[in-house]
């Protein structure tokens, strides 16, 4: 039945979702090219545009994934999701899963199309894309590729928990306790829900073993917090960074995760 929910997501959003991709993808290749005119002043505010626009592109398919989420599960459609004979839970990971798969694949579109993008800034500086990037691949020869795979999963997990996180706060903000308040009740939440992850990524920040060494480019299991006191006391920058969120980020997204799916199972309420 999962994978008849996820087929259903599939069948309602793919076409819509990539002509979204397609729209902007077409707008910012069409500036890229424009910019190689050199035209003077304009080659410039197109790949300004054209950033604008690939930065654009997950964003707003993020966006429709949202609305596609509160109109099926508490709008008008909400009364045929919450009818069929499925749990809760299958719904909301059918959902969230479609959500997650979208938005990274315009994401790596995006991405596709800012090679282009460097390619075309590059010849507008007159340099090629080769010697443009080199200082980056400097630094990835510094701090190795495992460090930069290590981060590239951290972004992909940060996309992922942010999507699980906020589809739940709308399930729990349409409990029958605010449903009154319509989309405003989760409108409230996502404000917490803010202010609770900059509280929890600050603690473990601080306090979880995990650094990352800006000297030699590592990851080394010690706290934060007593080096940043020292750095801070002796007028230094510190030189480990904590980055123990990526390990609370994922607690916390399952823990919402369990109470949208108790809301939607025992207390939705539609009206």
């Amino acid at each position: 039945m999962f994978t008849t929910l996820l087929m259903e997501e599939v069948r309602t959003q793919a076409r819509r979702n990539a002509g979204v991709v397609g729209i902007i993808g077409a707008v910012a290749a069409g500036a890229m090219l424009m910019s190689l005119l050199e035209l003077p002043v304009l080659s410039s505010m197109l790949l300004v545009g054209a950033f604008v626009a690939l930065v654009a592109m997950p964003a707003v398919v993020s966006v429709q994934a949202g609305i596609e989420y509160w109109t099926s599960m508490y709008g008008a459609r909400g009364y045929l999701t919450m009818s069929l004979p499925v749990k809760g839970r299958s719904v909301f990971a059918a959902k969230t899963l479609y959500a997650v798969i979208a938005v990274l694949a315009s994401a790596a579109a995006a991405t596709l199309l800012g090679v282009g993008w460097l390619a075309s800034y590059a010849h507008l500086l007159g340099t090629t894309l080769e010697q443009f990037l080199e200082p980056v691949r400097q630094m990835i020869s510094m701090v190795g590729t495992g460090v930069l795979a290590f981060y590239g999963l951290t972004v992909v997990e940060g996309v992922v928990v942010m999507i699980i996180e906020v589809a739940a706060v709308m399930s729990i903000g349409a409990q029958g306790r605010w449903n009154r308040l319509g989309f405003g009740a989760p409108a409230v939440g996502f404000i917490v829900l803010y202010a609770v992850n900059q509280i929890v990524a600050l603690v473990a920040t601080m306090l979880l073993p995990l650094l990352f060494d800006v000297t030699s480019g590592r990851i080394v299991a010690r706290m934060m917090l007593p080096q940043f006191i020292e750095a801070v006391q002796g007028g230094q920058e510190p030189h480990l960074v904590g980055i123990g969120s990526v390990v609370a980020a994922p607690i916390m997204a399952a823990a919402l995760a369990w109470w949208a799916v108790h809301a939607i199972e025992r207390h939705t309420c539609l009206r």
